[in-house]
């Protein structure tokens, strides 16, 4: 796909599809798709990862904490990467917006989907009850399928920038997915290890309340 945009960076079909999206005349889908995007922007990914996190430690599940690190640490690797690396490749302008940062591939779409993606799949993997599993699957799988489109109609990405982010999502989903499955049933070793430090933080916690 990288290489095809190179050579033709504005083809029909992609010119088509813009113009076929943008034209769409709902009442309300503006304010819709503006959520959206603010939903999947790199700022609300940091608030998420930083009260994630955080509810996790205090509630104690150190070892999906962990996970939770690792899945944002290898989104934001990847994001970097095929922003600087492919958007280097490709340097195209957004379509309407215009701008200096190339728009190949679509951030939002990417680590929207990353992110959602991965929380529709945290409370299968685990079995959550019905009542929580249902809204967050259906609220994360909407959100999925409305960013891209809701990229295009702003004027932000073309098609396949859309297309694009989709792909890599998907292909980094895929391998966080078996990699969580892993780490769940071997935690890598890594139990003892946890169990050692937080053994030790209670330790200097209970030396420092007897002083």
């Amino acid at each position: 796909m990288t290489a095809a945009v190179i050579a033709n960076p504005v083809p029909s079909q992609d010119l088509a599809t813009l113009n076929w999206i943008r034209d769409w005349d709902v009442p309300g889908l503006s304010a819709f798709f503006t959520v959206v995007s603010l939903l999947t922007s790199l700022k609300a990914g940091l608030v998420y990862g930083v009260v994630g996190l955080t509810g996790l430690l205090i509630a104690r599940q150190q070892k999906t904490a962990l996970a939770f690190v690792v899945v944002g640490a290898a989104a934001a690797a990847a994001s970097f990467l095929g922003d600087y690396t492919l958007g280097d490749l490709v340097d195209r302008s957004q379509p309407v917006a215009g701008g200096a940062v190339s728009s190949y591939p679509s951030g939002h779409v990417f680590g929207g989907t990353v992110f959602f993606g991965f929380l529709a799949f945290f409370p299968i993997q685990h079995r959550l009850e019905r009542r929580i599993l249902i809204p967050v699957v259906m609220l994360s799988v909407l959100l999925i399928v409305a960013v891209g489109p809701a990229r295009i109609h702003q004027g932000s990405h073309w098609p396949s920038d859309v297309a694009a982010g989709y792909l890599l999502a998907g292909i980094l989903l895929l391998f966080l997915f078996l990699l969580y499955r892993r780490y769940i049933e071997t935690g890598f070793g890594l139990g003892l290890v946890y169990s050692r430090f937080f053994a030790a933080v209670k330790r200097a916690r209970s030396r420092n309340a007897a002083r």
